[in-house]
């Protein structure tokens, strides 16, 4: 009966091991942060992300998590760091930079672990009003309500910018923080003058504004477009031409900024290195997502970053001669 036992003991061990073969190992879930959804980084991460999942071997997944802005997205990338948990996310060059060093809205707090993976786009940004609100420039915003975007996102932080440069400060008019949805219905009900939306040409969220009420986008003088450049590097200064949204009857001066990937310096290396080998390898499925996701390529890799590069990121970059 002893035998019977043990043996019968060995044979559930051994059957217990043949399973345990087939079980698969954990997977390490790794946070992809976006801007919320309407604007071409919230496309952008999602295209990024079903690339990544499918091809990237090994037991990482990537989770896409949308926040409010940037200003989000730097606080969980500071408090993953501290946490030592991987994490990326998307937003634009100049804010990484005031993040980095401490400055602007991070005045005091610098994030001297934020490093860069890869530029990936040029994020427009459009103040887009009713075709017949009385606000023709910048400096016609003077006491109207106006959606700016989550608080601290790179939309909101520039449309300030912007405005300060034309002599309309906060104090001066009505900021709204409000994501896109919110501002496409306050513009859509009269609650809001105007907003700013922002992301690669087509917009969502201008599109489905433009199919319910008619808009125009406030055009930056050519004169302040050439100072913020000089005073900020990492902006850009584009037309949006004539019939490329409903209501839009002129080739109309914006701007925009520079974005790229992000992470921290606790990243694992090899995971760094693997993502962008993969993105790359794969970057014609990556195009199918969005028109503008083609501004990838190994040419503008460094373009408008100033922030160190992840150790994972340069070691591919050089590997192509991305990086010198």
């Amino acid at each position: 009966m002893r035998n019977k036992l043990i043996n019968g003991s060995i044979l559930s061990i051994l059957i217990l091991l043949l399973y345990a073969t087939d079980v698969p190992a954990a997977q390490r879930l790794v946070s992809f942060m976006s801007p919320p959804a309407g604007g071409g980084a919230y496309i952008f991460v999602a295209g990024t992300i079903t690339v990544s999942n499918k091809y990237m071997s090994g037991d990482v997944k990537f989770v896409h998590e949308a926040s409010t802005g940037t200003m989000e997205m730097v606080r969980r990338l500071m408090a993953a760091h501290s946490q030592k948990r991987e994490a990326f996310a998307d937003f634009g060059t100049p804010d990484a930079w005031n993040a980095y060093k401490g400055e602007a809205e991070y005045k005091g707090k610098p994030f001297t672990d934020l490093r860069a993976i890869v530029f990936n786009q040029l994020t427009d940004l459009c103040l887009v009003v009713p075709a017949n609100s009385p606000i023709k420039s910048y400096g016609d915003v003077k006491g109207k309500r106006i959606g700016m975007g989550g608080a601290g996102s790179s939309p909101a932080n520039f449309g300030h910018t912007l405005l300060d440069y034309y002599g309309v400060p906060k104090k001066d008019f009505k900021p709204y923080y409000y994501v896109y949805k919110e501002s496409i219905e306050g513009i859509g009900d009269g609650s809001l003058d105007g907003a700013f939306f922002a992301g690669g040409y087509p917009m969502a969220s201008v599109l489905e504004l433009s199919t319910t009420k008619n808009i125009r986008i406030v055009p930056v003088d050519e004169s302040i477009a050439k100072k913020i450049i000089a005073d900020h590097p990492g902006h850009y200064q584009t037309v949006v031409k004539a019939k490329s949204y409903r209501g839009v009857d002129q080739d109309t001066l914006i701007m925009g900024w520079t974005g790229a990937l992000w992470t921290h310096s606790l990243t694992n290396a090899d995971l760094v290195y693997n993502f962008l080998k993969n993105l790359f390898e794969h970057k014609e499925e990556y195009f199918q997502t969005h028109r503008e996701t083609r501004v990838l390529s190994l040419e503008n890799a460094t373009k408008g970053i100033f922030v160190p590069f992840h150790p994972g990121a340069e070691k591919y970059l050089r590997e192509v001669g991305a990086i010198k």
